[in-house]
C-alpha cells in the first residue's frame, strides 16, 4: 500500500514507501550493515521512508537528491530489496533531450523561487529535481552538468557590479553614431585610451605544474608610466605616446602629436570622460583646432572603448607575470605593436571589418 500525505510541495503531493514486511525489514537492516557503498545507503532510504521521513528529509540526512530518494522508492515498491543493487551497466548515461534543454534553459533564465524552491540559485540537485517534476524526465547530476556545459553555462561565482548609469548615455551615442554615418572618406575616425603599466606585474592564469604554484617575485618599488594610444577604426592605425603622468599636460602633448600624423584631414576623436579629457586647458585646445570633432563616451561604459580591449591584450602579452623594469615594459610593447598589422589590431580591438 502506498502511504501519501496531503503536502503541498513543488512537485506535487509527498509519498513514503509501501509498508515493509518482517522479512524485508530483517534484510534491508542487515543490508544497512553489511553492503557496502550505494546499496547500503539506498537500504537506509526505504528504512527512513518507512518511519515516515519525507524525501527532502532523507535527501538532506544521506546528502542526495530527491529524485534519487524517489526513484529507489519506486524500485523497491517494484521489487522489494534486491531491486537496490545495481544492474548491469553498458554505454555512457543518456544525455538530455531537446525538451529537457529547452526546460532547463527556461529555467535558468529565473530562480528557483519563481518554481516554489526555498532556493536563491540553481543547483544541479535542484535542476534534476525540476527536470524529474516538469519534464519527466530521470537523469543522474553529471548528466545535468554535462547538458549545462553544452549550453554554454560554467559554474562560477559572480561578482559585485554597482549598478550605475549615465543619464547622458543615449545623447551621447547618438552623437558618435550620427558623426561617424555623416564622416566623410578623408576623415580620421580615432578612439583613444590610456591605460598604466607598472613594475608590479599584473598576475594572471597560467600552466603550472600540480601540487605548487609559482612564486613571482615582488619589484623593489611600484614605478609606472602610462602610455596614450589611438586607433584609427578605418584603417587600423596605431598611434601611441608614452608619459610619466596623465594629465592635461600629456593630453595636449599626445594631441599635436596626432595633428601632426594627420596633417590635412579633419579628426574624429572619441574618448571617456576621464578629467583630463575634459579639463578647460584640453577644451580650449580643441577650439583652437577645428579639425578636431572630441565625442565623449558615456560614464560607466568601458566596454564601448575597442581600445580597452587592445591594452587587455597587451598586458596579458608584455606585462603578466613578469617583474620587469619600465624599460623592459616599454621594449617589450614595442616589439608587440610591431608584429601587428593593421588588420590584427582591428580583430583585437572587435570592430567590425
Amino acid at each position: 500500500m502506498v502511504v501519501t500525505l496531503k503536502v503541498k510541495t513543488p512537485g506535487g503531493a509527498m509519498r513514503f514507501v509501501r509498508d515493509l514486511t518482517s522479512q524485508e525489514q530483517t534484510e534491508l537492516e542487515r543490508m544497512t550493515r553489511q553492503e557496502i557503498g550505494r546499496v547500503a545507503m539506498r537500504a537506509q532510504m526505504i528504512l527512513l521512508s518507512a518511519r515516515k521521513y519525507s524525501a527532502p528529509d532523507i535527501a538532506d540526512i544521506l546528502d542526495t537528491s530527491r529524485v534519487t530518494v524517489y526513484t529507489w522508492l519506486d524500485r523497491f515498491d517494484a521489487e522489494g530489496p534486491a531491486g537496490l543493487y545495481d544492474r548491469p551497466r553498458s554505454g555512457r548515461p543518456p544525455d538530455v533531450d531537446d525538451t529537457a534543454q529547452q526546460c532547463l534553459e527556461t529555467a535558468l533564465d529565473q530562480t528557483p523561487e519563481d518554481y516554489g524552491y526555498p532556493a536563491t540559485i540553481w543547483t544541479t540537485q535542484l535542476l534534476q529535481d525540476l527536470l524529474h517534476w516538469r519534464c519527466a524526465i530521470h537523469v543522474c547530476a553529471d548528466t545535468v552538468r554535462r547538458a549545462l556545459h553544452a549550453l554554454g553555462y560554467r559554474w562560477r561565482r559572480p561578482r559585485w557590479a554597482i549598478e550605475r548609469t549615465d543619464p547622458e548615455a543615449p545623447y551621447r551615442l547618438g552623437r558618435i553614431i550620427h558623426a561617424l554615418e555623416t564622416a566623410t572618406r578623408e576623415t580620421a575616425i580615432l578612439v583613444h585610451d590610456e591605460t598604466k603599466f607598472k613594475t608590479l606585474p599584473p598576475l594572471r592564469r597560467m600552466w603550472m605544474r600540480k601540487g605548487g604554484q609559482v612564486r613571482i617575485p615582488t619589484p623593489k618599488d611600484n614605478r609606472h608610466i602610462y602610455s596614450y594610444g589611438a586607433l584609427n577604426l578605418v584603417t587600423g592605425d596605431w598611434q601611441d605616446h608614452f608619459s610619466p603622468k596623465a594629465n592635461s599636460e600629456a593630453t595636449l602633448t599626445f594631441l599635436e602629436d596626432v595633428l601632426a600624423h594627420y596633417p590635412e584631414q579633419r579628426i574624429i576623436l572619441i574618448w571617456d570622460q576621464a578629467t583630463y579629457h575634459t579639463s578647460k586647458k584640453v577644451q580650449t585646445w580643441l577650439r583652437r583646432h577645428p579639425r578636431f570633432t572630441a565625442l565623449l563616451l558615456p560614464k560607466y561604459a568601458p566596454d564601448l572603448n575597442p581600445v580597452e580591449h587592445v591594452w587587455r591584450v597587451v598586458k596579458q602579452r608584455v606585462a603578466a607575470n613578469v617583474t620587469r623594469t619600465l624599460t623592459a615594459i616599454k621594449t617589450a610593447y614595442r616589439a608587440f605593436f610591431a608584429q601587428q598589422s593593421p588588420t590584427s589590431l582591428l580583430q583585437t580591438a572587435s570592430v567590425p571589418s
